[in-house]
């Protein structure tokens, strides 16, 4: 999913719940916001955010996900980022999207706070190649919370030092990232509750084959685009398909918002 700017949220007056108690007129960032997300053992509840397009393709024809976007769509993603700890994406996603520091407008900073949640999530970047440039405008808010740079320990030495004066380094699995280790160290490093992934697919394709995703929120936008963009999510056959109840599907001018839960807050698993 492409950064927005979480500060502000324009309300789509024509957003309708389809499932489970149809309505002509609600708030997505009420729907979002009000699920329980309880951390799963020692680590975090982990949600992962996609678009793509009817076909599947998950960017536009330039390679970015925001043009797919629509209101209700950048409603969900402000709500979600409102209740995350830590926000997870892959380099080529931080680097294709230019990702910025989070921004909470003020209201929802006083409530994340009251909740006992530090006022902005921080930005964790995966990254196995190190190709990231220690001026981007991710590390470059020296006021905002510290980034976070998840590798492992085969990485570039230097290019790990490098990046350690602008990020807290992460170190999780020796020749390829161990990504159960990843997600523990988070909750270890930083207290998350709640880890919102928002890409790119082969990230969520690691999650997937390690079983680390307990929610999809998944929105369709009306158009078709060909092409080679990749799925939502990339990477090894999962074993067996993995059982997602739909927990809501929202519409707004032809977009469908839906969110699949694949596991219960407290462990157990639906079907």
């Amino acid at each position: 999913m492409a950064p927005v700017d979480a500060s502000r949220s324009v309300r789509s007056a024509t957003v309708r719940m389809l499932h489970p108690n149809p309505s002509d007129d609600v708030d997505p960032f009420d729907i979002y916001t009000a699920p329980d997300r309880a951390p799963i053992g020692d680590r975090p509840w982990v949600v992962v955010n996609m678009i793509t397009t009817v076909d599947g393709a998950t960017a536009d024809a330039e390679g970015r996900s925001g043009g797919l976007s629509g209101p209700a769509d950048r409603q969900a993603f402000t709500a979600l980022r409102s209740v995350a700890d830590v926000v997870v994406a892959g380099a080529g996603t931080v680097r294709a999207e230019d990702y910025g520091p989070a921004r909470i407008s003020p209201e929802r900073q006083r409530a994340r706070v009251e909740r006992g949640q530090t006022p902005q999530p921080r930005i964790a970047v995966v990254s196995g190649s190190l190709n990231l440039d220690p001026g981007a405008r991710l590390f470059g808010d020296p006021a905002g919370p510290r980034p976070i740079l998840i590798t492992y320990a085969r990485s570039d030495p230097a290019a790990r030092r490098r990046l350690a004066e602008v990020a807290d380094v992460i170190v999780a699995g020796e020749e390829a990232l161990d990504w159960p280790a990843a997600v523990r160290e988070l909750r270890r490093t930083t207290g998350a509750g709640v880890a919102l992934v928002e890409g790119g697919p082969t990230v969520n394709g690691h999650l997937l084959g390690d079983d680390l995703i307990d929610e999809m929120c998944l929105t369709i936008a009306p158009g078709v685009a060909g092409g080679t963009s990749p799925r939502a999510v990339r990477g090894q056959a999962h074993h067996g398909l993995r059982r997602a109840a739909l927990a809501h599907a929202l519409e707004d001018d032809g977009f469908l918002l839906l969110r699949y839960v694949t596991r219960r807050a407290g462990g157990s698993t639906d079907g």
